[in-house]
C-alpha cells in the first residue's frame, strides 16, 4: 500500500512492532497485538528507541493499541492489525499495513513512499 502523507508531516514519531531488540536489523512482527517490542523512530532526529512491551496478550494491563496511543506516536507501520485495534486507532494514528522485513528496510520504504 502506498502512503500519501502530506509533506508538512516531516516531524513524526513512527511506531513499528518488532520481534527482537536488534537495532535497525530488528525483524518486523507479523502480529501487532502480540509483538514483544515496539520500535519508535523520530523522523526529525533519526533517533530509534526500542521498548519491551507486555500487552494484554502477554499478561499486561493495556492492549497494544492503548500502549501505542499513550506513546504519542503519529504513525503505526505494521504487517497486520486486528479489527479492534484498528477501531481504537482510527482517526488518532495513521496506520500503514503490509510491512515485512527489518526496521531499516521498512523505514527506507516509508521514506521512498513505497509502502
Amino acid at each position: 500500500m502506498r502512503h500519501r502523507l502530506k509533506e508538512e508531516l516531516k516531524k513524526m514519531k513512527i511506531c513499528i512492532p518488532i520481534l527482537e531488540d536488534n537495532g535497525m536489523d530488528s525483524k518486523v512482527s507479523e502480529h501487532f497485538g502480540k509483538s514483544p517490542f515496539l520500535a519508535f523512530y523520530d523522523t526529525e532526529t533519526s533517533k530509534l528507541e526500542i521498548i519491551r512491551v507486555s500487552g494484554k496478550h502477554g499478561g499486561g494491563q493495556q492492549t497494544m493499541a492503548e500502549i501505542l496511543l499513550d506513546s504519542g506516536a503519529d504513525i503505526l507501520i505494521c504487517s497486520n492489525i486486528g479489527p479492534r485495534a484498528m477501531d481504537l486507532l482510527r482517526g488518532r494514528v495513521y496506520v500503514l499495513t503490509g510491512a515485512a522485513g527489518d526496521l531499516k528496510g521498512v523505514l527506507q520504504s516509508f521514506k521512498e513512499k513505497s509502502l
